[in-house]
């Protein structure tokens, strides 16, 4: 409640900003405006530019990619196979970058050979911030209809009769002075801003801080967990004493991910000469063996300590506060880099001097690892993102809404930092084993009620939830999915809110996004030529595992080429054709009721009996055998064996006999079916 509280006092604030800042030096018009050159709002404008919309693209800094090229410098995208989309694309310029023009570098040659690491360079998940920022500033730039304008910052939007129209920037350079306005008009606006300004401008509510504990978040408040090991004599994972599990209006530390380089001497010209303000050496480490390990001598810096107690307070913080608030953070990491230079026994390293050449080679953008959250159409909590709570063991609970997937466990940095009477610092969550794949829904980016507003990034999710959804692979994601939204919404003259979401995700599987995740069918650039059946397959595969009709195994393996069992095969027509489930008794003495697809034969059976020509065979043993057994009482005994293989003429019959009507395929093999032959037959029926 007080989070609650809390965001509504800064709602109005907001609001009356808004409502009395339109003076402007500029007015420009397009389909879709977009702001923030986040990740996802390229991936945003990329999406609907692609679709003939013009698009107009407003950036806080000199250049795109937020974060990604403002020294995150590697891909979290936990599972390379879950990449997809504009993400996928940008993955792969990254890797051919990198192998090719980068070929020499000693770190590119070993990531060559060790590919199979988590931040590759030879794989594209790793990179310098300069090429980052150049891909990206290449996939904008072949799109005719994308309009860019840097070093503008959102500061009010005007709304009219329930709808935002337009949203109003101002300069803002690099030391954070804020210079002229500029008004910039859209049939639909896309907020892709970290911190989720423009959404708070046009008066969206929104929530900051952490939700209580509740059944469908058993992680949330306040909490001090073992995230890493077992330091403490418990198990990973645990949840210590002093968890309290209250809401508070606390959110997870903020850093710089500055770009080091190792100059390989001590006498470089970005060794610092002195400490900056408030430096206590306590609070670094530093391994004085560390190695580069991205090209051209660089490293990404990750591991100052958590800077806690300021997020909450920089994302509703106007931009003259933001500023001062940066510096706060700057000093923070200054510190460490002084530390390393000296308590760290690393002098040689220092600023990289080929990286951010016009602001002192310091990062353009805060690591902000969440903001806002706005209140949508559908919340996306901890039980959507566990695979226990809701999930089947092995996955989140299915949303066939589903427009983007997330793999990422739940990672939340700290709330509270470490003291010397709580050691361990609190609201640090990790859970990686609880977290599966999962959908995320096409309601968490839609306000509740403001018309014309998109939301991909400050989606509508608890603290929990949004700190596995914050990696920029998903956040690309789902900016993906509203520059498509947008596009449909346009063609179409539809709200947002009641946009076709199948028509969507059919656009999303067209330009090659995952809507459910399996390892073994990633989207990758041979995919892009794909012929036609290979493309209709992946698109059936994914529509029909968002019905629940296919799965993988418990390693997220489809195996396509796999054959089908009567079981699968059950599943996949029954709940492909959205055949209702019919169960009258368990007849197969093979398929009890806690087999999987114990209600899937059934059905079959049961439908097949009601047919003039039934369809659906099975095995009724010799009943002369069983006289005087206790089968005497049930009837014969009967085996549907549903872990045999299926061939195309029986998945026909069974076909034609739900459907209540002919149905041929030349293409369909008279012997066994495989998995992918199999979910291609359906979604061919489904869509004639």
């Amino acid at each position: 409640m007080r989070s609650v509280i809390f965001s509504i006092l800064i709602f109005f604030h907001h609001l009356v900003y808004a409502q009395t800042n339109h003076s402007s030096s500029k007015t420009t018009s397009y389909d879709i405006v977009v702001i923030g050159g986040t990740p996802a709002g390229v991936a945003a404008s990329i999406a609907a530019g692609r679709l003939g919309k013009s698009v107009m693209l407003v950036e806080q800094s000199p250049v795109l990619g937020g974060v990604l090229s403002s020294g995150v410098n590697r891909l979290d995208d936990y599972q390379v196979e879950a990449n997809s989309g504009v993400m996928e694309e940008w993955r792969a310029r990254i890797e051919d970058y990198n192998v090719n023009e980068l070929k020499n570098d000693p770190v590119v040659q070993h990531d060559m050979k060790v590919r199979d690491h988590r931040w590759s360079t030879a794989q594209g998940r790793g990179w310098e911030p300069k090429t980052a920022a150049k891909i990206y500033a290449q996939m904008v730039a072949e799109v005719p209809s994308i309009q860019t304008r840097f070093n503008e910052v959102p500061v009010g939007a005007k709304v009219e009769n329930g709808r935002i129209v337009a949203v109003i920037t101002q300069d803002r350079d690099n030391k954070g002075r804020l210079g002229a306005k500029h008004t910039h008009t859209g049939r639909i606006i896309i907020d892709a801003t970290y911190e989720g300004d423009v959404a708070a401008f046009a008066g969206v509510p929104f929530r900051v801080g952490r939700e209580a504990r509740s059944k469908e978040e058993p992680h949330a408040g306040k909490i001090y967990t073992e995230a890493f090991g077992s330091s403490r004599g418990a198990l990973k994972g645990a949840i210590f004493p002093g968890s309290t599990g209250e809401a508070d209006n606390r959110m997870q530390a903020f850093t710089f991910r500055f770009t080091a380089k190792d100059y390989g001497r001590p006498d470089h010209p970005y060794r610092l000469s002195s400490p900056p303000p408030g430096y206590d050496s306590t609070l670094y480490n530093w391994n004085p063996a560390t190695k580069p390990w991205l090209p051209n001598q660089k490293a990404d810096m990750l591991g100052a300590g958590d800077l806690t107690g300021y997020s909450t307070k920089y994302v509703l913080a106007g931009w003259e506060e933001r500023t001062k608030l940066e510096k706060i953070y700057r000093n923070h990491e200054f510190g460490w880099l002084y530390y390393i230079q000296t308590k760290g026994s690393s002098p040689q390293w220092g600023l990289a001097d080929d990286e951010f050449k016009d602001n002192g080679n310091w990062p353009y953008r805060l690591y902000v690892r969440e903001g806002r959250r706005i209140e949508g159409l559908y919340r996306l909590t901890e039980s959507d993102i566990h695979k226990d709570l809701k999930g089947n063991g092995f996955r989140g609970p299915l949303h066939q809404d589903g427009i983007a997937i997330g793999v990422y466990p739940i990672d939340s940095h700290f709330v509270q930092s470490p003291t010397s009477e709580s050691p361990h610092g609190e609201g640090s969550i990790h859970l990686n084993d609880a977290t599966g794949p999962y959908q995320i829904p096409y309601g968490v980016m839609v306000p509740a009620k403001l018309n014309g507003l998109l939301v991909p990034v400050a989606i509508s999710s608890t603290h929990v939830a949004i700190s596995a959804v914050r990696m920029e692979p998903v956040w690309s994601s789902l900016g993906q999915a509203a520059g498509v939204a947008a596009a449909v919404a346009l063609n179409d003259g539809s709200e947002i809110r009641n946009v076709s979401v199948p028509k969507v995700q059919d656009i999303l599987l067209q330009q090659k996004c995952l809507l459910f995740f399996y390892k073994d069918m990633p989207v990758d650039r041979d995919l892009y030529k794909a012929t036609t059946k290979d493309s209709a397959a992946y698109k059936a595969i994914q529509k029909l595992s968002l019905k629940g009709a296919l799965d993988g195994d418990e390693n997220y393996y489809f195996r396509a080429e796999q054959p089908i069992t009567m079981g699968e095969f059950a599943r996949l027509a029954v709940n492909g054709l959205d055949i209702p489930i019919s169960i009258t008794a368990a007849h197969f003495n093979d398929v009890p009721r806690s087999n999987p697809y114990f209600k899937y034969i059934e059905t079959l059976y049961d439908y097949s009996t009601q047919a003039a020509k039934p369809f659906f065979t099975y095995e009724v043993r010799n009943y002369l055998n069983y006289w005087w057994g206790s089968a005497s009482l049930h009837g014969p005994p009967a085996y549907a064996y549903p872990d045999h293989a299926v061939t195309g003429k029986q998945a026909l019959e069974i076909i034609s006999g739900l459907v209540q009507k002919p149905i041929g395929d030349s293409e369909i093999p008279d012997d066994i079916l495989t998995r992918g032959e199999a979910a291609l037959m359906i979604y061919q029926i489904l869509n004639n």
